[in-house]
């Protein structure tokens, strides 16, 4: 009985592994024998192994709204985090805008969209702030004395201790920034941003960053939609929006244009005989009086860019951004030229779309804007 029931077992552990057992006398039955060669008993027939369950199919719209998502708030994250650091902060703010033109409308609420743009002004607003020198003190904040009215020999000095009335010994104010400063510090952002992201393992689609998860799901259509939502600096100011001012060449200051100012100085004029007028002089009274419109500064405030030191950029017009391309028309897209937008090549799908009928705009390489 035992010995039975040890055969079955095995039987049913062999029949288990593919073989085929009989179960009166347990030998092994050859491929295709539909009963015992040795007692004539009926052989189970061979299970027939079911095959492998497939993976099941991945929601490619879904997970990439889901990766999507978490990409904005990472990249919200990081913007708040490097607030310290204007330049480096948009470049942040600029990348979680882009990638959320792949989240459908009401998966966040408004007050994320208001938040990513208001810090994107926010933070273009401070990189493009620098401070400007007072022109009275020439950004010392101290009162400059004039010694040659006692000493012919004297030049002007700077008093220790005695504010510059002008900027109250603050040296200067906030204001906008230079030009070729302004573009530093931009670049020298972006550079930080981008050397963060790569290594953080982010893929590059051209001036965005992905997860690398997300840029393999990524079909044509909404790469190019990433692309195209970071903008491409303009190549003339390269995204300030600004270029010098040709009137004062960046120096906000012009030379006084009142007829006989001398470095801020007017001749006073000589007294006149006819009206009885006397040649007098009191003491300490010059032949040269303060010029009135310059405040004997010798300059005025530049008018053309209203003493900022730079206009809007002409080849953008203030923009900041790079002319849009005109054979996609700032899609990034365009039909492919393979298989004319159908897709297929005979009966075959095309390699190059992947059957869509679109590839991303060989101008400008689906960013949607003209560069060098």
């Amino acid at each position: 009985m035992i010995y039975a029931l040890a055969v079955v077992l095995c039987a049913s552990a062999m029949w288990a592994q593919g073989l085929i057992i009989c179960r009166s006398c347990g030998r092994e039955a050859r491929e295709g024998e539909t009963a015992c060669a040795r007692c004539d008993t009926a052989l189970p027939v061979p299970r027939q192994e079911a095959p492998p369950a497939a993976a099941p199919a991945v929601d490619v719209s879904a997970e990439v709204v889901k990766l999507a998502a978490a990409a904005v708030e990472g990249n919200y994250r990081l913007a708040r985090e490097a607030e310290v650091a204007p330049a480096v902060a948009l470049c942040y703010y600029q990348n979680a805008i882009a990638i959320m033109r792949l989240v459908p409308p009401g998966h966040f609420p408004r007050e994320v969209s208001e938040a990513l743009l208001n810090g994107r002004g926010r933070m273009f607003n401070a990189a493009m702030t620098g401070r400007v020198k007072c022109k009275i003190c020439d950004g010392s904040g101290k009162f400059q004395m004039d010694t040659r009215k006692t000493d012919p020999a004297g030049t002007v000095r700077a008093l220790t201790g005695v504010p510059c009335p002008a900027c109250k010994g603050k040296g200067g104010a906030l204001g906008m920034a230079e030009v070729p400063l302004a573009k530093t510090t931009l670049l020298q952002g972006r550079g930080e941003f981008e050397r963060s992201q790569m290594l953080a393992g982010e893929v590059r689609l051209g001036h965005a960053f992905v997860p690398s998860a997300m840029a393999g799901m990524l079909q044509i259509p909404q790469r190019a939609l990433v692309m195209t939502g970071m903008q491409v600096p303009c190549d003339s100011c390269r995204g300030t929006a600004r270029q010098v001012c040709t009137a004062c060449r960046g120096s906000r200051w012009v030379k006084c244009p009142n007829t006989g100012c001398r470095n801020g100085t007017v001749d006073v004029p000589a007294p006149d005989r006819r009206r009885g007028e006397v040649a007098t002089r009191r003491l300490n009274e010059e032949d040269a009086a303060r010029c009135p419109r310059c405040a004997g500064i010798g300059e005025i405030a530049c008018a053309p860019c209203e003493s900022h030191g730079s206009v809007p950029c002409v080849q953008c017009a203030g923009s900041g951004a790079a002319p849009r391309c005109t054979r996609c028309t700032a899609t990034g897209l365009q039909e492919c030229q393979r298989c004319k937008g159908t897709g297929k090549i005979r009966d075959a799908t095309c390699v190059d779309c992947s059957g869509g009928g679109i590839v991303l705009c060989t101008t400008c390489r689906g960013e949607g804007a003209r560069t060098r």
